[in-house]
């Protein structure tokens, strides 16, 4: 059954970009390229808490192909972000808390160059108590991962008589269960390509459902106004 064959049953309703995706025609965000672009990477934590005491990028500087190594003193506006609470730093600052926290980000000519800076860039650390599970998070002798505490938000939620309904109970059954984390399987990687504009103004392509969201998170951390970033 071909294409117009599809289209024509009744209950069918083609996917606007489903074709090219089944044929491997969509072209992603790795297959866009711009002249004169550079490659970007970041340098991620291999700690899941710890104390950063000093971070040196003078060595990664000096890698020929190098054009930028940015830290958290680099963020001209907000370094945080997130979509409801801006709570997450792009950089951080003073402390680490997960593994793959970013720590730096590195521009370069080539990969080789970025991989070649990425390593040489110096990371003093002082390892901290880890919270490995939600109900140590909540004990009171334990460490706080956050300046507010480790309870982020708290809502309750009751119906009926709990106490009757085990009163009135033939068995009762108390376990611990647990569920795998649910994720969506991506067809695409996570990135972006970013292209300064002659008028000074930003456009960044970007796999995303969140565009209008991204632009003010963007805005934000550069300390620009909306209006000077597009997302496409």
């Amino acid at each position: 059954m071909d294409r117009d064959q599809l289209r024509s049953l009744p209950t069918w309703i083609p996917r606007p970009d489903g074709w090219e995706k089944a044929r491997g025609r969509m072209r992603y965000l790795t297959d866009l390229h711009h002249p004169g672009m550079l490659i970007g990477g970041v340098l991620r934590s291999d700690y899941p808490h710890a104390r950063i005491r000093h971070i040196d990028t003078s060595r990664a500087q000096q890698i020929p192909g190098v054009r930028a190594v940015l830290t958290w003193r680099d963020v001209p506006g907000l370094n945080r972000y997130g979509i409801v609470i801006q709570d997450q730093p792009v950089f951080c600052e003073d402390r680490i808390r997960y593994v793959g926290d970013v720590l730096a980000a590195v521009a370069a000519d080539s990969r080789a160059s970025l991989e070649q800076a990425l390593a040489a860039i110096q990371v003093e650390y002082e390892p901290l108590p880890v919270v490995a599970q939600p109900e140590q998070a909540l004990r009171r002798t334990s460490v706080k991962l956050h300046p507010t505490g480790n309870l982020l938000h708290r809502r309750t939620f009751s119906r009926g008589d709990v106490t009757q309904g085990f009163a009135a109970s033939a068995v009762i059954v108390e376990a611990v269960y647990e569920t795998p984390r649910q994720m969506h399987t991506y067809m695409e990687t996570e990135g972006g390509m970013c292209i300064p504009e002659p008028d000074g103004s930003l456009t960044l392509y970007a796999p995303t459902q969140h565009g209008y969201g991204d632009r003010a998170q963007l805005a934000r951390i550069l300390g620009w106004p909306e209006e000077r970033i597009r997302i496409v």
